[in-house]
Parts: structure tokens; C-alpha cells; sequence
């Protein structure tokens, strides 16, 4: 029941109760839910349907096909951060490291206190976290599957008698190939594409891939369906016209593409809180290189996370970064960068999540794409530069000759004493090297309509039959990587829904 684009040969009209508009994390776990229980479902995704058999080590197939823009979209600030989301069937869970982690408990309590969700609680959440860990198969990596890096990291880390943790992710005897932004060649990866998706196609849901949804449609504040286009894969142009008609419309394209769509549908927005309160976990990176070969890339993506410096705003992690990508970032031009990509095997990629302290936001442009905007503040300058300088003395106590760094000009350190120099050397927050994979706010949910998009089960404010539930509705920054609570969200509100039927598929 998944139809792709080359599949459609003219314009297209469906009726259905229920229609998802997104495959990943949030759209596939409520797209199972709802169709598991006898409802008439579609999923629609903007991008293609891709299987293990399509997935290969090579990052300029896989990055077009299944990152959104190839991989460059950009959120604009000082420093700009290059953001990467996946647009597949299966969405970023298809491309992300597997990492699987509850919310912090003090991140409910905030959630009650500042915005009034006292029903969002641990108790509450707990047989919604159990259900999905155990449909994607949420367990510590095996011993097995760990490369020399890691086990390194782990030394190292422990030596300094910081706090490291064994990572829990989606994946099911995992061998550790390394390739989890590429897509799981062996499915060993429980991604949405494995296990959401595949549960709803069994119950009788249907789903379009290559389907851009540009307009919700509404009447008298109701929502009723969609407005799009079949585009074509390779050029991404339209191929035909969609319409759908639905009882519910639940929408899951994430913090980015979601508050563009309801801005460009004039829905959703009477607070004027769409698209405000972007939060992002910018990242930062280091590359430590070492005199004995290493081969870092032989094994599994990320198995441990140091958790020491959660309460200090910082989570770090070893990240399975392809060598083409890293290139991309080195210090130097022409030999130089030549020579030092020679080292490869001698390299360990280091990372660190930045827990959030101020918002941005993300506009519709005037011709419909989003842009998103953030300006990292003085906290978030100070704790990449603590992240630096603590992952630095990780990667020295674990061996490493040199560590080189994400600043224009201070590119390298040589030792323990050089650490200081992260400090010491005047860099400006226009210098830093930053990414993220994590988008979060611009839909938050709040008991008080005035200062949110949706309440807590997700239904929009100021529009009936019409939900989101993606990241985007989450309020705040949570530290951690939040694939699991998006989908343990997206599930309660699907239960809800269940629990309402003469609301809301009536």
C-alpha cells in the first residue's frame, strides 16, 4: 500500500477518516496507532521510498536521496548551523544514530510549571515510552559491535571520572557497520521505515511517498483535507495534482516544515506563536588524531554518551562521521587538507550536544519554504567553548597528539597546556563551526492558548481537526536526543484520539 510517484499517472482525489502529513518519528508511531485500530488512514510523505537494498556507503547517492535539500539546509544566525533532517518514508529516523532517551524528569516539571501541562508526567508517560521501546526495539548497544574508538573514549572518560553511560538505541543485534546516517544497509536499525510504517501498511493504511502537501484546507475553522502535488524524484517538480479529503488531519512534518505549512494555510496561528520559540541543541564538533591507527569508523555509531555535564547544559559522544564529510571541515587548503585527510584512520570524531537558552524562530519566505533563524547567546558561546576544552581532555587522556578544532583561526591543539587557548584566544561566536540534527518549539504545546499552538494532546488551538504532533510541539530544549519522546507523544495523542472518536472522526 505504499505508492510511490512514478506510480501515479494522473491527478489524484482520496477520501480517508484520517490523514498524517509525515512519515517519521511523530507521523508513523500515531499513523500505526490510529490504523491498528480499525481507522482509515493515510500517510503522506514529500520524499521517496527507499529500502536497505537501495542503501550504500556513498555519501553523494545516499545524501540527495534521503536528507532534505541534499543535506545544506541552513539555520541563518552568527554562526549560520547547517541543519540535516531526513525526507524519506521513515523521515530522520531512517538517517539518525539511533539514540533513544526519555525526558529528564525536570524537564516535566518545567512543562507543568511554566506552561501548565500537568498531565504530561512520568507516570503518565511511562506506558507510552514502554510501548514504543518495545516496538523499536529501544536496548544498550553489545559489546560485539563497539569499535576501539569507543572503548578508548570509555577509558579515557572514566579515567577522568566523568559520568559515561552505555547509549540505548533503536536496534535489534546490531553489528556496528557504522553506516546509521546512510541508512541500515541490514534493517538492524528499528527505524520507522522497519517497524511504524510497515505495522500501519499491514492494518490497511495507505501511503504516498513523493507527495508535497501545500495547503491544508479548512472550512468555518474546520480543517478538511489537503491541497498538493505528486512531484517527480529526480527533478522535484510537480507531476500532478492531489487533493484529499479527510474527517482528521494530523500533521508530523517537523519544527521546521510544520509552522511553514499552517503560516502558508493560515491556520493554527491566532497566538502569533507559529514559527516562535525555535530551539535547536546546536552542536560542536572536534577531530582528535592519534600516532597508532585507530579505524574509528569500525563500529557502532555513538554506544556511549557522557552524561557528567547534563545538569551544566553539555551531553558528548563519539559521532560516526563519513571521511567525505569531515574533509569538509578541516583546516587548510590543497595539500595541506590532502595530507591530513591521509591521516583518516588515524582520527576520532567527538561531539557535543548544547542544551538550549534562547529561542529562535522560522518564517514561511513569500514563494513557501521556510527559513529558520537563531542567534546563539553568551551561554550557549560559553558552554561550546567548555564542551571544546572537556572533549579536548578527553581525547588527550585517551591518547590523542592533536586535537583540531571547529574555529577559523585557533584550527589545533598539541597537548594538555594548549586547552587554555580555547579560552584565552578571543573567539567570537561568528567563528565556530556548528550543526544540528534537532528542531523543537515552533508549534509548542501550553495549557494557555495565548502563549502556544496545541494543547497537551496536540490538537491545534484555534482549528478543529486539525493536529500536530511532531517535535515542533515540544516546549522546551530537553538535553537529550528526543526521537523517543517524540514518538511516545505522538502515540498518547493517537490514544486520545481513539478515546474521542465521536469528536473527532464524526
Amino acid at each position: 500500500m505504499i505508492i510511490t510517484g512514478d506510480q501515479v499517472s494522473k491527478d489524484l482525489e482520496e477520501k480517508c477518516q484520517v490523514l498524517i502529513i509525515g512519515s517519521g518519528a511523530a507521523g508513523g508511531a500515531i499513523g500505526a496507532e490510529l490504523s491498528e485500530a480499525g481507522v482509515d488512514v493515510i500517510i503522506l510523505e514529500e520524499g521517496g521510498h527507499y529500502t536497505s537494498k537501495d542503501f550504500v556507503p556513498d555519501p553523494s547517492k545516499m545524501i540527495p536521496m534521503l536528507y532534505r535539500d541534499a543535506g545544506t539546509s541552513v539555520i541563518m544566525g552568527s554562526p549560520s548551523i547547517i541543519f540535516s533532517e531526513g525526507c524519506c518514508v521513515g523521515g530522520s529516523t531512517v538517517i539518525n544514530g539511533g539514540m533513544c532517551w526519555r525526558v529528564p524528569e525536570k524537564i516535566l516539571k518545567r512543562w507543568n510549571l511554566e506552561f501548565g501541562l500537568s498531565d504530561i508526567t512520568p507516570k503518565e508517560l511511562e506506558p507510552y515510552y514502554r510501548k514504543v521501546e518495545k516496538i523499536i526495539n529501544v536496548a544498550p548497544q553489545s559489546p560485539e559491535s563497539l569499535s576501539k574508538a569507543e572503548m578508548m573514549f570509555h577509558r579515557a572518560t572514566t579515567k577522568l571520572g566523568y559520568l559515561i553511560r552505555r547509549n540505548q538505541r533503536n536496534q535489534l543485534n546490531c553489528t556496528g557497520e557504522g553506516l546509521c546516517v546512510f541508512g541500515c544497509p541490514t534493517d538492524r536499525k528499528r527505524s520507522v521505515l522497519v517497524t511504524y510504517v510497515p505495522k500501519a501498511m499491514q492494518a490497511g493504511a495507505r501511503l504516498y511517498a513523493d507527495c508535497r502537501v501545500t495547503k491544508i484546507t479548512s472550512e468555518h475553522g474546520r480543517a478538511t483535507g489537503i491541497e498538493g502535488q505528486i512531484i517527480d524524484r529526480k527533478t522535484k517538480k510537480k507531476k500532478h495534482k492531489v487533493r484529499i479529503k479527510a474527517q482528521l488531519v494530523i500533521v508530523a512534518c517537523g519544527a521546521i516544515q510544520t509552522p511553514a505549512l499552517l503560516l502558508g494555510s493560515k491556520l493554527g496561528n491566532s497566538s502569533k506563536q507559529v514559527g516562535k520559540n525555535f530551539l535547536c541543541h546546536p552542536n560542536v564538533k572536534i577531530v582528535g588524531i592519534f600516532d597508532q591507527q585507530i579505524n574509528y569508523w569500525a563500529g557502532v555509531h555513538q554506544a556511549h554518551q557522557v552524561h557528567e555535564f547534563l545538569e551544566e547544559g553539555m551531553l558528548f559522544a563519539l559521532g560516526g562521521v563519513h571521511p567525505s564529510l569531515v574533509s569538509l571541515s578541516l583546516p587548510g587548503f590543497g595539500r595541506q587538507s590532502i595530507e591530513l585527510m591521509e591521516l583518516w584512520n588515524h582520527m576520532v570524531v567527538a561531539g557535543a550536544l548544547i542544551d538550549d537558552t534562547t529561542y529562535g524562530k522560522v518564517i514561511r519566505l513569500p514563494w513557501g519554504p521556510p527559513l529558520a533563524l537563531y542567534q546563539i547567546d553568551d551561554i550557549e558561546y560559553e558552554r561550546m567553548l567548555r564542551a571544546i576544552a572537556l572533549m579536548s581532555e578527553i581525547m588527550f587522556t585517551a591518547g590523542a597528539r592533536k586535537v583540531l578544532l571547529p574555529f577559523f583561526h585557533l584550527q589545533e591543539l598539541n597537548g594538555m597546556d594548549d586547552i587554555k587557548k580555547v579560552f584565552s584566544s578571543g573567539i567570537k561566536k561568528a567563528e565556530i563551526e556548528t550543526l544540528t540534527v534537532h528542531a523543537f518549539g515552533t508549534t509548542r504545546m501550553c495549557a494557555d492558548p495565548n502563549r502556544g499552538v496545541v494543547n497537551q494532546w496536540g490538537e491545534v488551538n484555534d482549528c478543529s481537526k486539525l493536529f500536530v504532533v511532531d517535535g515542533g510541539t515540544i516546549p522546551t530544549s530537553l538535553g537529550v536526543n528526543p526521537q523517543e519522546t517524540i514518538m511516545a507523544l505522538a502515540t498518547r495523542s493517537g490514544v486520545h484520539i481513539l478515546e474521542n472518536k465521536n469528536k473527532y472522526l464524526s
